[in-house]
């Protein structure tokens, strides 16, 4: 089921959104846009309604979104719909990034992304979706020129703007991403880095498992006897290292020869980083491996460039692996996530020193 969409007058929820997005609402409102209306989007039962790891979605996107729990489990986070008249085109910022979309009186929907996002070319939907890392500035060309030349093909746009007819938008592109796939385009398509990405993510979530047991194998290894290890449980010390390190350098491979990114429900692989070409003809990525959005190790820098045109007058991104990693990227990006590396640590640490001396205790 996808998200569902509710417009807001709730002035606190306006004023959280416009300070979480300050300064992408001033850059939209420099490109012409102006505000049309603040909306919530819904997640039922903590959004297990959009699948069965809708939970860890929640939990990944809680820091980046102005987020509310209901007091029957519904997660909703909050944003500002922006319109552009001239072309006829909606924005809304969040988390990630932002996205632009223009519908068609014939149906035809783009959007276009300022973040790596996975493309769409639907002839029958009449869906089309390209990611352009970058700036808003950038993005907006973009999709000034894609709205642009479907006009002049004789396409018309829809002039009435409304949350009503965003909402059909939104609920479109859900439901396409919801859709399962035919096997024939999981195999040979890009739906291809969904499948690994599910073992990436089974990999990494056990270790992350793994992680926070391996306290409880080594306390079972100092004192066997521990009411702690007996009640909770625990796996052999060595058996659970081996796994552990054996669980990284899988993923790693398997996201190494991934053809794109792909995430679930915030572990997978996911894109960090946008630094310029020389020529300013595309731009410098690398690819992550994550969990929960956090990059915990970094798979290839990649170079992305327009040159692909399709039927639907769209440029994609053409992805090309450089021979190494991008070394300033890289520094960047864990010096940006500096503070939740330390967090993480906390907890790991504490965690680790209780589950001792609930062992260590009972051997006085």
């Amino acid at each position: 089921m996808a998200s569902e969409y509710q417009q807001t007058t709730d002035k606190e929820i306006q004023d959280r959104v416009r300070s979480k997005y300050r300064a992408s609402i001033a850059e939209l409102k420099g490109l012409n846009f102006e505000e049309l209306c603040f909306f919530v989007e819904t997640a039922r039962a903590l959004g297990f309604s959009n699948g069965p790891l809708g939970p860890l979605g929640v939990l990944a996107a809680a820091p980046k979104e102005v987020l509310r729990i209901g007091k029957d489990l519904s997660a909703s986070a909050s944003y500002l719909l922006l319109v552009s008249r001239e072309y006829d085109t909606y924005v809304a910022p969040f988390g990630l990034g932002l996205k632009f979309y223009t519908r068609f009186t014939d149906g035809t929907c783009v959007i276009t992304t300022n973040f790596l996002s996975q493309p769409i070319h639907d002839d029958e939907e009449k869906l089309y979706k390209s990611p352009q890392p970058g700036s808003i500035a950038a993005a907006w060309k973009h999709h000034q020129t894609w709205v642009s030349d479907l006009t002049a093909r004789g396409k018309q746009t829809k002039y009435h703007l409304s949350f009503d007819d965003f909402a059909k938008l939104a609920y479109k592109e859900d439901s396409y991403m919801l859709k399962p796939k035919s096997v024939t385009n999981a195999m040979f398509g890009d739906v291809g880095s969904m499948l690994l990405g599910g073992v990436i993510f089974g990999a990494l979530f056990a270790a992350a498992i793994l992680m926070f047991l391996l306290w409880a194998s080594l306390a079972r290894t100092l004192n066997p006897a521990c009411w702690y290890v007996r009640d909770i449980g625990s796996i052999p010390l060595l058996p659970g290292l081996l796994i552990l390190f054996a669980a990284i350098p899988i993923s790693w491979f398997l996201a190494r020869i991934q053809r794109t990114a792909f995430l679930y429900d915030g572990i997978g692989t996911m894109f960090h980083g946008q630094t310029l070409l020389p020529d300013g003809r595309g731009t410098i990525s690398t690819k992550w491996l994550v969990f929960l959005h956090l990059p915990i190790l970094p798979v290839r820098s990649y170079q992305f460039v327009e040159e692909v045109s399709n039927s639907s007058a769209q440029k994609l991104p053409v992805m090309r692996p450089l021979d190494g990693l991008h070394g300033e990227q890289i520094r960047e990006t864990l010096w940006k996530f500096k503070w939740w590396y330390a967090i993480i640590a906390l907890l790991w640490v504490g965690w680790g020193m209780w589950t001792l001396s609930q062992c260590l205790l009972a051997l006085e």
